[in-house]
């Protein structure tokens, strides 16, 4: 629950970021599926920690601050939009690997059905920033 809070949190700041900096209409309107898609996922989540007592961090891990900050020094150039889809792939793959892992072998019916709805959102977003390349 922590890693997908966590990625929640990464998902939606970088998102929010590309909506102001990015230079492509395909970069804005994939950003702004994240957004929306991880802002009701990251609500599911921290509704679900509640009720099994789970604390959750209140930001970011170290490397996601730091990878979000390498983002930011590439605002408004067409770098950035490339970097920001490198960066959002394998974000969205690791977490896909998570998802799976939590519904074959997770233990709480809560994660697991959490896990369970979160697939198809993270999957299509995979899709979208397949191999770095925008797929809106």
């Amino acid at each position: 629950m922590t890693a997908a809070h966590q990625g929640n949190l990464w998902e939606i700041t970088t998102s929010q970021q590309a909506q102001s900096t990015a230079t492509t209409a395909c970069v804005k309107r994939v950003s702004a599926d994240f957004i929306r898609d991880h802002r009701a996922l990251d609500a599911g989540v921290v509704k679900a920690a509640a009720r099994l007592g789970v604390a959750l961090p209140f930001g970011q891990t170290g490397a996601q601050l730091r990878q979000t900050a390498a983002l930011k020094s590439l605002a408004g150039t067409p770098a950035y939009d490339a970097a920001w889809l490198k960066a959002q792939y394998p974000a969205h793959v690791q977490t896909l690997a998570l998802v799976d892992k939590v519904i074959a072998s997770g233990t709480s019916p809560l994660v697991k059905s959490l896990a369970k709805s979160a697939r198809p959102v993270v999957a299509r977003h995979t899709q979208m920033v397949n191999h770095g390349v925008c797929q809106a």
